[in-house]
């Protein structure tokens, strides 16, 4: 009877990558991108009896903590006010400071909200005419309200536009729907079949914003021509992860159908003559199915007997040979006792050695092969732009031979670690 083990049903792969995003790289964008002016006001008349130009004095330094960056943003400024009686301008220098606090979306945007939080003079402007003179809070307070909504607003829009995260994960979850040739030799395709995506709350140190990004997927591999791009699932929203790492598993299995197995065996087997003495039997077909963890075959024959010989055996996966054997080859119970009443002569002979001889089945790809185009994937894979995934093969783990009901399958389990770091970024016009 038919029948197979649920138990080997393929598991759930777990691809974890981490994200890195760099100190260093965001005041880079901020600095290209926020150059020289950063505020100027030329109309005098519009209702703040002011002109004034805010100048980028130095480079913006960057700050990171638990859930917010903070920015220190030193100008220098030219101020001209109308007190009524007449106009008053002067120079100086101040530092702002600005924190930006972020948020993840169910559409995983990454939701920024920067605000004004202090500044500090640097050079107090001297603003005087005649017996008038402004004091320098009354400036600060000016400069702050009509500059404050300006440069949040820019920092709030750059961080939207150049660190797209939805754009990232959109990506990377849509390549992973694509196949992705392992091997040219054995035109083998990896499937990735992603299930599920989700990350761990962003972390930060001095020098990085950090998060994992978790993919759970059901990997298969097939050979030929490749394969058509698979329905696009929608992006699952986001959700957090409660763990990570820089660890990955990914599971993929390769198998013999029961139809393959079948035709490799007929070929050499089929039609060939077995003597014993003055008796003999033909070898008409072959079936091959499982039942728990063996292999059945059932050898229908004609001759001095003719009926259906049926014998089980033990897959097993041979590394050397690249194939699954099937070792432990007996007749079942009831063929035995059968044979023993009827032709017992078949049980003398040789004619079990000879099936056995020919259940040895060569795997379609090599995985040693696999796991070495793996790694050559997995060098500056460019995910999207500005973010490249580097990663290695700690080890591949090859689990033996078993049944299931479309074939013989032998599962892989590949694990090495993958990163994902930031190229320069690219500032958006």
């Amino acid at each position: 009877m038919e029948q197979y083990e649920e138990l080997f049903e393929q598991g759930i792969s777990v691809v974890n990558i981490p994200l890195n995003l760099s100190v260093k790289e965001l005041e880079r964008m901020l600095n290209k991108q926020l150059d020289t002016v950063l505020y100027e006001d030329n109309d005098i008349n519009d209702g703040d009896n002011m002109m004034m130009k805010a100048e980028k004095k130095e480079d913006i330094s960057l700050r990171l903590d638990s859930s917010s960056v903070a920015y220190r943003v030193p100008l220098d400024i030219w101020v001209r006010y109308n007190t009524g009686v007449g106009k008053v301008e002067g120079t100086g220098a101040i530092a702002i400071s600005l924190k930006t606090g972020y948020s993840i979306q169910s559409d995983w945007k990454l939701k920024t909200n920067t605000e004004f939080t202090e500044y500090e003079w640097l050079e107090k402007p001297r603003l005087k005419m005649g017996l008038v003179s402004l004091p320098v809070g009354f400036v600060a307070d000016m400069l702050i309200d009509n500059f404050k909504s300006t440069i949040t607003e820019n920092i709030d829009q750059q961080i939207s536009e150049n660190l797209g995260l939805d754009s990232l994960i959109a990506d990377g979850w849509k390549k992973m729907h694509e196949p992705l040739e392992v091997s040219e030799d054995y035109h083998a395709w990896l499937m990735m079949n992603p299930q599920k995506i989700s990350m761990t709350p962003i972390k930060s140190n001095d020098d990085d914003l950090q998060a994992t990004v978790l993919i759970e997927s059901k990997p298969t591999i097939s050979f030929g021509e490749k394969p058509k791009d698979p329905e696009l699932h929608p992006l699952p929203p986001f959700a957090y992860a409660q763990s990570g790492g820089e660890e990955f598993m990914i599971r993929i299995g390769t198998e013999i159908s029961y139809d393959e197995a079948e035709r490799i065996v007929k070929e050499t087997v089929q039609g060939e003559r077995f003597d014993y003495g003055n008796r003999y039997v033909v070898v008409d077909d072959i079936e091959l199915y499982g039942q728990g963890n063996k292999l059945v075959v059932n050898t229908k024959i004609s001759g001095t007997y003719s009926g259906d010989i049926f014998m089980t055996g033990r897959p097993e996966f041979n590394a050397r040979s690249n194939s699954i054997d099937i070792k432990d080859l007996k007749y079942t119970v009831d063929t035995r006792n059968f044979l023993l009443r009827s032709a017992g002569w078949l049980l003398r002979s040789k004619f079990k050695n000879m099936i056995q001889s020919n259940l040895d089945f060569l795997l379609q790809t090599n995985l040693k092969e696999i796991e070495d185009q793996i790694k050559k994937q997995l060098d500056n894979y460019e995910l999207t732009e500005n973010f490249v995934l580097n990663g290695d093969l700690s080890g591949i783990n090859i689990a033996n031979a078993y049944l299931a009901p479309e074939g013989m399958r032998v599962d892989v389990a590949l694990k090495g670690n993958v990163k994902v770091r930031m190229t320069h970024l690219e500032t958006k016009d």
